[in-house]
């Protein structure tokens, strides 16, 4: 079933937006991102996408408290940012996350392996954040020396079947998102959800129409280009 998924990006406490990763570039949409969540479950959100930047940039984030309290909503909610440690993991499942999202941990062959064994892929969700061809890690701000083929090849054998797509170079700008890039994981065999570059309803459907599983929504829906009906419609699953 193909789901639309809000995202929610907390830097220092409050919902923001950056543009292409870059927290130099930050728009703040509100302060609390709980009130937030419940506002998407309200318009009928039926899963949220929850990035700490704050860990993901080496600070102090999310508290458990908050993320028990995103996990009460009654939707089923994913978290990531800084999850860099079985221990990191862990945290965010026992305060109730179905999910914890990790990227860095691809460039990590002994940690993915540990989450794979120890946790399970069901309840890992890898993010896979590609700029220019290069995949991101470390809060966007380094590259891992990795090829799509590379990724994909360790990813089958560890038993995923389900990756996150961003293309980083288009996150937060509205330019559309990266069809190619989406398609290129799709011949990899792998389901995939995509994020980046969301500009409305017409690029949900062509994302649908080459075959994603889901795609990932933030500047869209917090700058007004999908509001009344048209929200209410692609943020069911």
């Amino acid at each position: 079933m193909f789901c639309v998924i809000p995202a929610i990006d907390v830097l220092d406490g409050r919902v923001v937006r950056l543009t292409q990763g870059d927290d130099r570039r930050v728009t703040v949409y509100r302060d609390d991102p709980v009130a937030q969540a419940r506002a998407f479950v309200d318009a009928g959100a039926r899963a949220l996408h929850v990035v700490d930047l704050s860990a993901a940039f080496g600070r102090a984030g999310l508290s458990v408290g908050q993320v028990q309290r995103l996990a009460a909503l009654g939707v089923p909610v994913q978290v990531g940012g800084g999850v860099r440690s079985l221990d990191a993991a862990r945290r965010w499942l026992d305060a109730g996350a179905r999910r914890v999202v990790v990227g860095s941990a691809v460039a990590d062959p002994s940690l993915l392996a540990a989450l794979a064994r120890d946790v399970g892929p069901d309840k890992v969700a890898v993010s896979l954040d590609w700029r220019h061809g290069g995949l991101a890690t470390h809060g966007w701000r380094t590259e891992a020396a990795l090829t799509k083929e590379h990724v994909a090849s360790q990813l089958r054998a560890l038993g995923w079947r389900a990756v996150t797509v961003t293309a980083v170079d288009r996150d937060g700008t509205g330019r559309g998102p990266d069809l190619d890039l989406v398609a290129e994981w799709l011949a990899e065999g792998f389901q995939v959800t995509a994020a980046g570059g969301i500009r409305g309803a017409e690029d949900i459907r062509a994302l649908r129409r080459i075959g994603a599983a889901g795609v990932i929504v933030g500047r869209a829906l917090y700058d007004g280009s999908l509001v009344g009906d048209a929200a209410a419609a692609v943020l069911q699953c």
